[in-house]
């Protein structure tokens, strides 16, 4: 949701991450156009300049930014839970359309068409993708060919990596979910950070 910026300790997270990465390489970076993942890069960019890793201008890409709810973005849980939408959502998302807003089916087509092309704009190149949870998750389902409707089984924490191998069309996971370096494969190979902050709002 726009104008959500991380919280204290996301700003933490975000430093441990510049911190750990300090040493990895990224041939380009791309986030989602909101605040709170450029938040999150700011520090590993600032770390990288200094030794001159990583000099390029970021890329904002739509194709991962955070699901639009449409009438429920910024609405409580507690709230929302209360909906006959709801139960859907938990048990059949990829039939759901939010009010006003994006529908499961359409955010699992535009990651699977963001990932398959910045495969193909970067051959054999290691690239960082800063965005949210949801948007990880179903990354992660899409590589592992899994039932969308099981997404929400996979867990992932603010500022972890996810690393995907993508070799044409041909997906391979190589860590979820983790705090440590991405292992190194021949070929494509993708990071997806988490951006929000561990208390930025969000909504399943």
């Amino acid at each position: 949701m726009p104008g959500v910026h991380l919280s204290k300790v996301g700003k933490r997270e975000a430093k441990n991450f510049a911190k750990n990465y300090r040493y990895v390489k990224f041939d380009q970076i791309y986030v989602s156009p909101l605040e709170r993942c450029s938040e999150t890069i700011s520090p590993y960019l600032a770390e990288s300049s200094k030794k001159r890793r990583f000099t390029k201008p970021i890329i904002e890409n739509l194709n991962f930014v955070e699901m639009d709810y449409g009438a429920w973005s910024g609405l409580k849980l507690q709230k929302l839970a209360l909906k006959p939408l709801w139960r859907k959502i938990q048990n059949n998302p990829i039939t759901v359309t939010f009010p006003e807003g994006e529908s499961f089916r359409s955010l699992n087509l535009r990651i699977k068409k963001g990932l398959l092309e910045i495969a193909r704009l970067h051959k054999n190149k290691n690239i960082l993708v800063v965005t949210h949870g949801d948007v990880i998750k179903i990354a992660t389902a899409i590589a592992l060919n899994m039932d969308f409707n099981d997404f929400q089984k996979i867990a992932i924490d603010p500022a972890s990596i996810t690393a995907i191998s993508i070799i044409g069309k041909k997906f391979r996971v190589l860590t979820v979910n983790s705090r440590a370096e991405p292992v190194a494969v021949d070929g494509q190979r993708f990071a997806l950070g988490g951006g929000a902050g561990s208390k930025a709002k969000r909504r399943k």
